[in-house]
């Protein structure tokens, strides 16, 4: 597996053809937010394929210059291949990509106590902690909807008040002010 880093036209191409299939539609923000973080440099669109070149998964951090932690935006395998081991792989992948830049990759699942389907959100966060994250004291309510903070570990871990002050800066930059108020709430740290 190898890591590819998108252009902005790819990541354009793969927000339109993928991400409809892959996330409910309200998290899929407007790709417009995603052009502005492209152009500060903090939004990192990378492709995960095979040696031939094939698509396997996507993962879409965003990564602020001398921060311990990233969060990782989107990530999804190709329907195709899920339960395949490909999601496992390609997070150990990540992790070693990120390990000389970050700590910390944090991870924001929907939260099963409120997702329209309490038993997909269950999957997916047994997923990630079966694939090495750890759960966190850590919730967020993001324009209304409510989610579990998971931490993948690249090289160390954190407390999660460290954590959490690190995801807020994250959504300071991800949601500038004055649209993050009110609409962009953390809880346990």
């Amino acid at each position: 597996m190898q890591i590819k880093r998108l252009s902005p036209a790819d990541c354009e191409e793969l927000y339109h053809t993928a991400l409809p299939r892959d996330f409910p539609a309200a998290e899929c923000k407007p790709f417009a937010e995603i052009r502005r973080l492209l152009e500060a440099g903090v939004y990192e669109p990378l492709l995960l394929t095979d040696d031939a070149g094939a698509r396997l998964a996507y993962a879409w951090q965003v990564v602020l210059p001398g921060q311990r932690t990233a969060l990782l935006d989107y990530f999804a395998v190709r329907c195709d291949l899920r339960g395949s081991g490909v999601g496992t792989a390609a997070l150990q992948l990540l992790r070693d990509y990120y390990a000389l830049r970050v700590q910390d990759l944090l991870l924001e699942c929907e939260h099963p106590a409120e997702a329209p389907d309490p038993a997909v959100a269950r999957r997916r966060i047994g997923f990630y902690l079966r694939a090495g994250a750890r759960a966190t004291a850590l919730e967020s309510r993001v324009f209304g909807s409510r989610y579990a903070v998971l931490s993948l570990p690249c090289g160390g871990t954190a407390p999660d008040a460290v954590l959490c002050k690190e995801l807020r800066a994250l959504y300071k930059v991800m949601v500038p002010e004055p649209y993050c108020r009110g609409r962009v709430i953390f809880y346990g740290g």
